[in-house]
């Protein structure tokens, strides 16, 4: 009697649970049906040359939609001098936008929702990819590119990240602007949302943490010196 007192209770419990999951809930602008949520996946599909959502792409979020549920989109390049994955999808190009905007249109046909990921890799790139430019950090770490056990999707193979520079402080809001322009892109595709990529060691983290970010203005990290007001 005990152990089927337990099973029931842990029934109960689960049921609970499961209905807390399949309840709405309301994020942001946009209401779901339920809590069960696609994270981004990199799926090195788009078309190439250009990095254009196609329809292998459309395949792959069309089948993933469900009614009321939310998808967040892979991570999708901010401009071609910010790619870092060979395949990734751009969000800088018309061909690009017109090829999410056919994804987003079939998501929302069949009653889903879907945020775009926008990602800057920073120093994690390789020239090969990024149509000669230097990747960039928040500062400069040789050991990161001379890591043998680091290596990047590119063209060519899985090759180690290019050496990268430290972006200059006057060069910071340009990025920043960059980020701005890429949501305009992602707002005239019809996105329901946007979702910033801020992890996994790319430019923002490497911003974020002291180990990456050894600059001494007020963009630096945890140990640095207070910097001079720029009035």
């Amino acid at each position: 009697m005990t152990a089927l007192k337990d099973a029931k209770e842990y029934l109960m419990m689960n049921t609970a649970k499961n209905n807390v999951l399949f309840s709405p809930i309301q994020f942001g602008a946009t209401g779901l049906k339920h809590r069960v949520v696609m994270a981004p996946l990199t799926r090195s599909r788009s078309l190439q040359p250009g990095n254009i959502p196609g329809d292998l792409m459309l395949e792959y979020y069309t089948q993933r939609t469900s009614d009321g549920g939310l998808i967040i989109s892979e991570a999708a390049q901010l401009s071609l001098a910010t790619s870092g994955w060979q395949g990734a999808p751009g969000m800088y190009s018309e061909a690009q936008i017109d090829g999410w905007k056919t994804i987003v249109d079939a998501v929302h046909a069949k009653g889903g929702h879907i945020f775009a990921q926008l990602w800057h890799p920073g120093r994690f790139s390789h020239v090969s990819l990024t149509g000669g430019a230097i990747p960039v950090s928040a500062s400069v770490d040789p050991e990161y590119w001379q890591n043998p056990s680091r290596l990047i999707s590119t063209p060519n193979g899985w090759m180690q990240p290019s050496p990268h520079r430290a972006l200059e402080r006057s060069e910071i809001p340009g990025v920043l602007e960059e980020y701005g322009e890429a949501v305009k892109r992602v707002k005239s595709a019809g996105f329901d949302g946007v979702e910033v990529h801020a992890g996994n060691g790319y430019l923002i983290d490497q911003f974020l943490q002291d180990g990456s970010n050894k600059r001494t203005d007020e963009y630096g990290g945890g140990d640095r010196k207070p910097s001079p007001s720029p009035l």
